[in-house]
């Protein structure tokens, strides 16, 4: 299973020429604007996992996201002078800011700092030994714009070729409902080189989702300002849309059958009520029958004068 690519195209070069247009408005009222957005695929289940995993799956990209102009925070264990220096020196200038875990608690421990270093970059790399103790040492708010942190293994042999494969990556990691979404680029990256991002992205994405290409129900691609365009829906199978016509046939037959007989049956019960009614005389007052006696009496004595 793949993508149509005509219809990827279309919808990538779609989102772009809407971006640009949002951008020639945003100019004339805001100079300072910043009409760079992410661009994401977003992949619709049709049955959700419960199996909740805190680390994101790594998915390769065909074209990096991340250059010179970008900004990454690396999060480590323990703040060793000695460490940190290896790490600057491994020549990585997205790298912008190296934070430890103890600057986490106690230099980021508010809302609004919290808020500024989520702001500050663009992706978040961190050492998978404390990966656990993230959601709380950086609050939800991470989470809920999809700023959750990339582990890497700063133990490795060779830590320029780790962090290299950390930094060419998008990074998926499932939803409790049944809306994903991945980013796959940025609305200043060309043409040709999201679509390729987009195709190579799903066909790695799909590895990772249970039962892979049948629990599918919709792709799409979107920028956080736009509208899902949509790339791929699955149709309902055949076999199952006849059965389920069938079934609702033979429920309909009943349900008709049902309401006549049971019409039937009112009519029936209907009209012996009717003559019942008919067929009983309602009971005389105490007055009206003394009153018809006295008239019998009074002409039986008449007639034997």
């Amino acid at each position: 299973m793949s993508l149509n690519n005509e219809l990827v195209t279309k919808a990538v070069n779609s989102l772009i020429a809407h971006t640009k247009k949002k951008e020639e408005n945003e100019e004339s009222t805001n100079l300072f604007a910043n009409t760079v957005e992410p661009m994401h695929l977003i992949v619709t289940v049709k049955k959700i996992s419960h199996k909740m995993r805190i680390k994101p799956y790594r998915i390769p990209l065909r074209n990096c996201l991340y250059d010179e102009s970008s900004s990454v925070c690396l999060i480590i264990k323990n703040h060793d002078e000695e460490h940190v220096e290896k790490l600057k020196n491994l020549g990585f200038p997205v790298i912008k800011e190296i934070v430890s875990m103890h600057d986490l608690k106690s230099k980021y421990n508010g809302f609004e700092t919290k808020r500024q270093l989520m702001n500050a970059h663009d992706l978040f790399l961190t050492d998978d030994r404390v990966i656990n103790g993230l959601p709380k040492a950086l609050g939800g708010k991470f989470y809920l714009a999809k700023k959750i942190p990339a582990p890497v293994n700063l133990r490795a042999k060779n830590l320029r070729n780790e962090i290299g494969k950390a930094l060419k990556c998008t990074y998926y990691k499932a939803a409790r409902g049944s809306c994903n979404s991945v980013r796959v680029g940025t609305t200043d990256m060309a043409p040709a080189l999201l679509i390729e991002n987009t195709m190579g992205t799903l066909d790695n994405l799909v590895k990772h989702i249970p039962k892979g290409w049948d629990n599918i129900q919709s792709v799409g691609i979107k920028t956080g300002t736009s509208l899902t365009l949509p790339i791929y829906n699955a149709l309902p199978n055949a076999s199952t849309v006849i059965n389920n016509a069938a079934a609702d046939d033979d429920e309909a037959m009943e349900d008709v059958e049902g309401e006549t007989e049971g019409a039937e049956k009112k009519g029936k019960k209907g009209k012996k009520e009717k003559a019942n009614k008919k067929s009983k005389k309602s009971p005389l007052s105490r007055t009206k029958a003394k009153n018809i006696v006295m008239a019998h009496a009074k002409k039986r004595a008449e007639a034997t004068a």
